[in-house]
């Protein structure tokens, strides 16, 4: 991964993280420039079409263009190009990129063949450009966008119930920090719970039309940046 700092390049600026399983690019945005680091992430699973469409069309839509100088916003839209690619959930191995990540609580067994670990913590090629990602930027936040069948909330992990709440209040998702199953292996656990960087996993409902999705989400999405970028919240001094 060759990473151009930041005052080589002009913003909004695309680059290469790394590859997936069967050659696709990994992308990573930089939009903005500013205080604090946040960084967005789509696609983790390639059956979430909602999730890494918010946020696709949040790139598209220039709503970001607002937080320059204020917030250095980071976007990863799809994680698995290659699950996205063909609408399933886990990548070109048969991997769950969340649950992946070098955890303490990773297991090599999962409870489910869709929640399935990999054959080692960090075993995928996505999971390492993520975590090169993380360790080049050093975020202040971190935002994955997902979908699920049923109970969709606004999850948090490590410091972050505030974020949350400010994203709860326009989207009216309950907030929780406990979707009631464990997740060995996820970034919420690996950053928030572990390293105590505020993490935020949007858990959309399947199955809701794109519009829809947008409408509701997108003023959600910029509420949690005007939060940050206001200065208003208090950020734990961590570094990966």
């Amino acid at each position: 991964m060759h990473l151009q700092r930041n005052q080589d390049r002009e913003l909004p600026c695309r680059q290469v993280l790394g590859y997936s399983v069967q050659g696709r690019p990994i992308d990573l945005w930089q939009l903005t420039q500013g205080v604090h680091s946040l960084l967005l992430i789509g696609g983790v699973h390639g059956n979430e079409v909602e999730g890494y469409d918010l946020l696709e069309r949040y790139l598209a839509h220039e709503g970001w263009r607002s937080w320059a100088g204020k917030v250095t916003l980071w976007m990863i839209p799809r994680l698995n190009p290659d699950g996205c690619a063909v609408g399933q959930r886990l990548n070109a191995r048969g991997v769950d990129l969340n649950r992946n990540l070098p955890t303490r609580d990773w297991i090599p067994t999962p409870s489910e063949a869709r929640y399935s670990p990999g054959a080692a913590p960090a075993s995928e090629p996505e999971t390492q450009a993520l975590l090169a990602c993380l360790a080049w930027i050093q975020p202040q936040l971190i935002l994955s966008a997902h979908s699920c069948e049923q109970n969709p909330c606004v999850n948090y992990n490590g410091p972050a119930r505030e974020l949350a709440e400010v994203m709860a209040a326009h989207n009216g998702l309950p907030v929780t920090d406990d979707i009631g199953y464990p997740t060995p292996g996820s970034l919420g656990t690996w950053a928030g719970r572990e390293r105590g960087i505020p993490t935020l996993t949007l858990e959309l409902l399947r199955g809701t039309p794109r519009d829809p999705v947008w409408q509701e989400q997108a003023p959600a999405l910029q509420a949690l940046l005007e939060f940050v970028a206001s200065g208003s919240h208090e950020w734990p001094n961590n570094e990966l």
